[in-house]
């Protein structure tokens, strides 16, 4: 089996919360299978709003920010497979989810191929996450050809950790190692 480059962007606010468990499980089964995985936190970088000045497209594809987005780009770029986490807030993503998704501009035309997966948890039920879901499904539309191999929701999880010691946590891992 090929090893592959996995690239986990998690998108929620919380630290320890459900999103981010469900993700280092993935993370920990991929692994456990032979993939090598980069874990991104993007509230744990520096990452500013999108401008929408166009800069990044009169100078090649560089943005004009100098934050912690030029090198998650380069991992976007290097990874075979994308795995795109967030909670649902008041009806969509979480807006570090969305800023990841907007500082992804400078690339939109070269956003490559990818095997995605979605991780996605919600205070409320499945209605809530599929109603949710038009800007994950929009970005990777974009892609020049994707494949969404799997989507894992956990629902009815407000509290910060519910998922822990829950059967979505083998789910999560079985995801990851069958990457």
């Amino acid at each position: 089996m090929k090893q592959k480059r996995v690239l986990i962007i998690e998108g929620s606010p919380r630290k320890r919360g459900n999103s981010q468990l469900l993700c280092e499980a993935f993370r920990d089964g991929a692994e456990k299978s032979g993939h090598h995985v980069d874990l991104i936190r993007i509230q744990d970088k520096r990452i500013g709003f999108c401008m929408a000045c166009d800069g990044c497209m009169r100078n090649g594809g560089t943005c004009v920010l100098k934050d912690d987005m030029a090198d998650i780009l380069k991992l976007y770029q290097e990874a075979d497979v994308l795995v795109l986490a967030t909670p649902i807030y008041f009806y969509g993503i979480s807006a570090q989810m969305k800023t990841f998704i907007d500082r992804t501009y400078p690339i939109w035309q070269n956003l490559g191929q990818k095997e995605v997966y979605y991780i996605v948890s919600a205070g409320l039920g499945e209605d809530i996450v599929n109603r949710s879901l038009s800007d994950l499904d929009g970005f990777v539309e974009h892609l020049e050809k994707y494949e969404i191999k799997r989507r894992l929701f956990a629902t009815n999880v407000m509290g910060a950790g519910l998922v822990k010691d829950t059967e979505l946590m083998v789910k999560a891992h079985q995801m990851g190692e069958n990457i």
